[in-house]
């Protein structure tokens, strides 16, 4: 997948100042932590590099961020970075004390606290459905969430839908409580600032409030005008702040995204794989209590239907990804609960393979997911070669570096970069083996285009990436297949001309 082109060129570092370096080095990792945002080129990898504006750290658009420079498809708030920034800032602060060449470390601060800030928001969602559904429901939900894998796995992936997520917990947790003005309120900010796609889903459930009468639509008003509008004032202040032109970034990426349809080019997919793809691997051995909860638990009808009511309008828009729809699995694992939670209390009234066989789904659900666990240390290959990088070229050395796309989609990032004396370039637009390819004495690309660096490069390291499942010969029925994916170029040294 590949980003627009960009006419900006990488620039040098300018000339440090006696006592700077440590400044500097702070700088930078307040910089990395602004990864926060976006991890994938495709999802517009914009607020890479944003820091809070502190007394000791200052504001730098044209060295310390990358985002005009390598902008991505559509431009993305800052606001989720800089929260997270924020929030990270004290305890990066104090590692980097210990650990100032460790920017690595950072970033796995980073993406804990954006974790545990998911955790946070789920764990009040549960209270919230245990006092509505009682305390059984509430244990289940949990039982059946920690026995899936990509719902914590998008947990603590640095995205706008993690950080819409996080509100959609908590606008989950309000309706439950019947606190609809919170929920408008914390519906507001995942919507307009973002993923607008969540007004699908949360609008089902408004126009569920006010068909049931427990909504007005005055009231409904009376929030969501002014909700709309702080939101809406917050970002695009904000936002056009670091970008530098005025703009709504939602805005943009809604037009972008419906509009004009241009998400299609990253890809189209069936009508139905959401349902018959997406929500099967997202809940795994769950999906059995599903049905069960719908067939046994009336109550399960009210979060069934905007769960299944978002899917089924999302899958108008061709392009599609599990982690678009990474909001309703909640309400799912929800109506699970109820299904299992049922089953548990009439154990002794159904036949026994019936709760063996509701404990028999989670013990598999769990098992399949610690496997897609075990196979996504295999997909950032990207990330592993960057760091290889390091560790064989000496980083008091002067040299230029190009990253590719896909060594850039797949774990490099600007916590990895540990060298001052180095120029990274992440310029796109460069026919592999052109000649301005020839300026970088090292390069980051996809094993795919190798073919044209033979002549002119020499290969220092490879990372291998997960290609395929097969079936296995051993004790163990199926194996993963690894391949060559990113590898690290050296420029060979031209002949001196005689």
């Amino acid at each position: 997948m590949r980003r627009p082109k960009s006419d900006k060129k990488d620039v040098e570092r300018g000339p440090q100042t006696p006592g700077s370096s440590f400044k500097r080095n702070r700088c930078e990792r307040m910089a990395c932590m602004g990864e926060a945002v976006t991890d994938r080129w495709e999802e517009a990898k914009v607020t890479t590099q944003v820091a809070p504006q502190t007394n000791d750290l200052p504001f730098d658009q044209g060295t310390m961020y990358d985002h005009t420079g390598f902008p991505g498809v559509v431009p993305r708030t800052f606001l989720g970075a800089i929260a997270v920034a924020a929030l990270s800032y004290p305890l990066v602060s104090v590692v980097a004390i210990f650990f100032p060449a460790e920017k690595i470390v950072s970033q796995y601060i980073v993406r804990i606290v954006l974790g545990l800030s998911v955790c946070l928001a789920f764990i009040a969602y549960r209270r919230a459905v245990t006092s509505k559904l009682g305390a059984a429901v509430g244990t289940a939900l949990v039982l059946v969430t920690s026995c899936q894998f990509h719902f914590l796995y998008y947990s603590s992936r640095p995205l706008p839908n993690t950080f819409a997520l996080i509100l959609v917990l908590l606008a989950l947790r309000f309706w439950l409580l019947g606190q609809h003005g919170r929920f408008v309120w914390a519906s507001g900010v995942a919507v307009v600032v973002f993923r607008f796609e969540v007004a699908l889903f949360l609008g089902i459930v408004l126009l569920m409030e006010l068909a049931g009468g427990r909504l007005g639509v005055k009231k409904l008003l009376l929030h969501l005008i002014p909700a709309g509008a702080v939101w809406l004032g917050i970002t695009v202040l904000v936002d056009s702040f670091f970008w530098r032109r005025w703009l709504w970034p939602e805005g943009e990426v809604l037009w972008f995204n419906t509009f004009q349809n241009k998400s299609s080019n990253w890809g189209t997919s069936p009508f139905w794989w959401y349902f018959i793809s997406a929500l099967p691997r997202a809940l795994l051995g769950s999906l059995p209590l599903v049905f069960w909860g719908v067939y046994r638990d009336r109550r399960s009808w009210v979060f069934l239907t905007p769960a299944v009511g978002f899917v089924a309008l999302y899958s108008f828009l061709p392009h599609k990804e599990l982690r678009f729809i990474v909001y309703s699995i909640p309400l799912f694992n929800l109506v699970a609960a109820l299904g299992y939670s049922n089953i548990w209390a009439n154990r002794k009234k159904l036949i026994p393979l019936v709760p063996l066989g509701a404990l028999g789904t989670l013990l598999v659900s769990f098992c399949m997911a610690l496997g897609f666990l075990y196979v996504s240390m295999y997909n950032y290959p990207g990330g592993e070669a960057f760091r290889t990088l390091h560790s064989i070229v000496p980083l008091e050395t002067k040299v230029m570096v190009h990253v590719g796309v896909e060594p850039a989609m797949t774990g490099v990032s600007r916590f990895g970069e540990l060298s001052s004396d180095w120029v990274y370039s992440k310029e796109e637009g460069l026919e592999p083996g052109s000649e301005p390819m020839m300026r970088y004495q090292y390069l980051l690309v996809s094993a795919v285009d190798y073919a044209h660096y033979v002549e002119s490069h020499d290969v220092v390291a490879k990372a291998k990436g997960f290609s395929k499942l097969v079936l296995s010969g051993n004790s163990f029925p199926v194996r993963q297949v690894l391949e060559d994916k990113v590898l690290v170029l050296q420029r060979r040294r031209r002949p001196e001309p005689s």
